[in-house]
């Protein structure tokens, strides 16, 4: 498990290069309102990750086109995946 701050700080970091760090941390924080995401110093759980992740798919495919979205959020699995340790 990753808590939710380190998850949200790496999913920002990886976002801004294609959104700038103010939008992809606006549309973070937004994301996790929606989905019931609190931010905080809990763990997120693998299901609201994944949530929060589809939602970001979905939004990038607008901005970089499906497969792009598909490499991008594949690497921020695979960031969380290694911070997490599994």
């Amino acid at each position: 498990m990753v808590k939710t701050k380190d998850a949200l700080d790496t999913i920002v970091r990886m976002l801004s290069p294609y959104l700038g760090e103010t939008m992809a941390r606006a549309a973070t924080l937004a994301h996790c309102q929606k989905l019931g995401i609190v931010v905080d110093g809990t763990e997120i759980k693998t299901e609201q990750l994944d949530a929060l992740l589809r939602k970001f798919a979905q939004g990038l495919n607008i901005f970089v086109g499906r497969e792009k979205a598909a490499a991008v959020v594949g690497e921020i699995q695979a960031a969380m995946a290694a911070r997490s340790g599994s």
